[in-house]
């Protein structure tokens, strides 16, 4: 545009540009010194200011703007008469460079010549200005030069942009001081700046005045009003500038955007759907941002039905449009967990012919198998299959997934079949989760270790879960096997791995083995943590194996873990189940010198020891010192008062404990699980009643009865028993080799502690542990038939010994 009002004001005079062009492009491309390019073009033509404005431009487009100030210098010494627009042209350079001294010193050179007419040069610097967000010394310098239409227009823009509201009134002033006939861009920009401003009612006035300018509005201007009332709320408002839009100019896709845009950020899909399906009509192109924010805020209000409505009415739009919307409509409605809205677009777009993406039946397949819809997903499946074939990669690993859930067996088939044609395909690790979580660990187990090469990417922490369900299920067996499987596969198990792998084999009684792999942790590079040694002493202080529970201790100390409550816990409850109760204060005393906070846990252990000690004025003061700090006992520790105090005859301190006990919240909560017959009535209730009355005996035998109920071992270390001799062996037994016990780093168990496995010569040949067996003879099942007692699993427990029974019969 410069250029053709340069040739406009010098008569279009003929210059060949082939050549000029040819020599610049040699000097940037560093083909030619400076010298030479002048005296290339000296020779081309003689020297004149056309030619060497030319080349000031060329050379300040190119980035070269001091030899472009060469250039002017060079025209200057010559006595060429210069103009505007070469000032104009180097002074838009050195604003993009922020060279702004030499710009005011070519302005103050240009007011010096007297060349002074044009506002050119002036409203460069104010734009360059106003874009690097100088608008205010844009403002200040343009109070000093007779500023016109051009440079309010640029400060307003620039005051828009830092929504500087004192600004914008200030310019809003001068204008009209000025006088200013605004054209059609100004007015509109004046418009925006107001609206910025927050003075709406100066806008509407000022779009009111446009007829009285002879300005009409135009798309640009109905868009500015439309967001400027939508953004505040006054919706009405805006929907009069529509409709006087709709009833002025014909229909414009921008002014529809707004208007739809503006109603979904005010909550109004109702409307902004009517608009919507109005644009269509009038055949407009559709705009991704629009319908897309449409579609999101329908179904943030109307959840899935909305959608469904949505696409029920524009069904008889053009057909690739209506897929479009539909596809969307699709993944959004997924995204959301909406799959049964999904399932039914679906179904609405496959009656409308529609075509869907690879995409969006991938995503509602996954999600009716999320929601274990198979019913649904099957006829889906099978129009994905007719319109993709089996070549399709999502349809390879969704139908693989689908598999995975309903037949194993069938899914590896498909997988090797697959991988013949597609190496891609393989299941997800997410299904393997999902299976793994649901109960399926033998399936995932047999996923894993059947899928051959087929396997996908598993690290570390994909092995760990699945290992982790294998163990709570109670498949040992297997989940060693897998930590096998991962070794092969050259996965470096951690140790948090192993401690999954070791508390599964206390759980089952298994303490041999446990402390085989313990003992070959270190051999494979792995540091026991302090969960390790936890799972450990738990173990063998429920199980008696008190002395190799202090020695664990002990080497907790020497490694500088952190010995924390429930260790202490742990020790605690073994003591005192197996009637070593003096050990079990000298671990109080050793928590409070080491400062170990207490729980309530901590706290009902410890009233179990002077209670079985029969110190029940022990019990009251360490009961009477935690509530002063607001630890309360749990249920059992509150039982174990009330009990000891009933059996001293202090009914009034047993009263007392017992409504204690019902103020407590984690209490409560525990004893309002129960079921009563009476549904009338609850348990808590009950105890209340019971409280009031004094029948402190009743209210002991329902406490028990509760007890029974969480805490199933209660049954045999509980109100009846007496406390149990721990099972460690005697010195002559252990030193016996007849009894079977088996040494292992200075810990003495007997060899039916956990008979219900053993580990073969990998654990000493490759330091993983190896493969489990079976044994079938009565010993090995004692520890775990105890583990499931002291665990409270006594149908399991009974279940073990009706089939230990059974295998005695079946050997006579």
């Amino acid at each position: 545009m410069r250029r053709f009002q340069f040739l406009a004001g010098y008569g279009r005079r003929a210059v060949t540009a082939s050549p000029y062009a040819r020599i610049l492009r040699e000097y940037c491309g560093g083909n030619l010194q400076f010298d030479a390019l002048v005296d290339k073009v000296v020779e081309f033509c003689k020297p004149n200011l056309f030619i060497f404005t030319e080349l000031v431009m060329g050379l300040s487009r190119s980035g070269k703007l001091n030899e472009a100030f060469l250039v002017f210098r060079i025209v200057r010494n010559l006595g060429i008469q210069l103009n505007e627009f070469i000032y104009a042209i180097l002074a838009d350079g050195f604003c993009k460079r922020g060279d702004f001294d030499i710009v005011y010193q070519l302005l103050a050179e240009r007011e010096k010549k007297g060349i002074g007419h044009c506002h050119l040069t002036c409203n460069t610097l104010v734009n360059c200005l106003c874009e690097i967000g100088r608008t205010s010394d844009a403002d200040e310098f343009s109070k000093k030069i007779p500023a016109d239409v051009f440079t309010y227009t640029t400060l307003l823009k620039g005051y828009i942009q830092e929504v500087n509201v004192v600004g914008i009134l200030d310019i809003k002033r001068r204008i009209e001081e000025a006088g200013i006939i605004m054209d059609k861009v100004m007015c509109n920009v004046l418009i925006k700046a107001l609206i910025v401003a927050g003075v709406l009612e100066d806008a509407q006035a000022m779009y009111n005045r446009m007829p009285e300018m002879d300005l009409t509005a135009d798309c640009i201007t109905y868009c500015i009003m439309i967001d400027g009332y939508c953004k505040v709320g006054q919706i009405d408002k805006a929907l009069e500038i529509f409709d006087e839009f709709r009833r002025t100019l014909a229909p414009s896709l921008p002014c529809y955007n707004c208007m739809i845009n503006g109603l979904c950020k005010n909550g109004m899909v109702d409307l902004a759907t009517e608009i919507f399906i109005e644009l269509y009509e009038k055949g407009l192109t559709l705009n991704f941002n629009t319908y897309m924010k449409l579609l999101k805020e329908i179904i943030k209000q109307d959840a899935s039905q909305g959608l469904l409505n949505l696409i029920c009415r524009i069904k008889n739009v053009r057909l690739d449009i209506f897929c479009l919307i539909c596809n969307d409509a699709i993944i959004l409605s997924c995204k959301r967990k909406f799959n049964m809205a999904a399932t039914e677009i679906y179904v609405v777009a496959r009656r409308n012919q529609a075509c869907l993406t690879s995409k969006s039946y991938y995503l509602i397949i996954r999600g009716l198998i999320c929601d274990g819809n198979f019913r649904l997903c099957q006829p889906v499946l099978g129009t994905f299959i007719k319109e993709y074939g089996l070549f399709e990669l999502k349809l390879n690993k969704i139908l693989l997934q689908y598999l995975c859930l309903k037949d194993v067996t069938r899914a590896l088939y498909f997988l090797n079949k697959m991988k013949e044609r597609n190496p891609d395909v393989s299941f997800l690790v997410s299904v393997l989760k999902s299976m793994a979580k649901s109960g399926r660990a033998l399936d995932v187990y047999r996923l894993v270790t059947e899928a051959n090469d087929n396997l996908p990417v598993m690290d570390v922490a994909d092995y760990s879960l699945i290992i982790d369900c294998l163990c709570k299920g109670g498949h040992l067996v297997k989940a060693v096997d897998l930590c096998y499987f991962a070794e092969k596969k050259e996965i470096n198990l951690n140790i948090i791995t192993y401690n999954t792998v070791l508390h599964g084999l206390c759980q089952q009684g298994c303490l041999f083995e446990a402390f085989r792999l313990f003992d070959s942790l270190e051999r494979i590079n792995l540091t026991p943590s302090a969960i390790t040694y936890g799972i450990l002493i738990d173990a063998t202080s429920k199980t008696g194996y008190l002395l190799d529970a202090k020695r664990l201790f002990e080497g907790m100390i020497i490694k500088d873990y952190e010995v924390n409550t429930r260790i202490y816990n742990s020790f605690i409850n073994g003591y005192c189940k197996f009637g070593e109760l003096e050990k079990s204060l000298i671990m109080l005393d050793d928590m409070k010198a080491k400062c170990v906070k207490f729980d309530e846990f901590t706290v009902s252990s410890a009233i179990n020891v002077f209670c079985q000690k029969g110190d029940m004025e022990g019990a009251l003061s360490l009961f009477s010192e935690f509530k002063r700090k607001d630890i309360s006992p749990d249920l059992l520790g509150f039982l174990y008062l009330i009990r000891g105090l009933h059996a001293k005859g202090r009914m009034e301190e047993a009263k007392s404990i017992l409504r204690d006990m019902l103020l407590s919240r984690s209490v409560l909560e525990t004893i309002n699980k129960v079921n009563t017959e009476v549904e009338t009535e609850s348990v808590e209730s009950f105890l209340v009643f019971l409280c009031e009355r004094g029948s402190i005996t009743e209210a002991i035998i329902v406490l028990n009865e509760v007890a029974c109920m969480f805490y199933p071992v209660w049954k045999c270390f509980g109100p009846n028993c007496e406390s149990q001799e721990p099972p460690i062996p005697s010195e002559a037994e252990a030193s016996s080799s007849i009894q079977g016990t088996v040494s292992s780093s200075g810990r003495t168990y007997p060899d039916h502690a956990c008979s219900d496995v053993k580990v073969d010569s990998k654990v000493e040949n490759s330091d993983i542990l190896g493969r489990l067996s079976q044994l079938d003879d009565f010993d090995s099942y004692y520890s775990m038939i105890s583990s499931l007692c002291s665990r409270g699993k006594l149908l399991e427990a009974n279940r073990l010994v009706k089939k230990t029974l059974a295998s005695l019969d079946n050997d006579c």
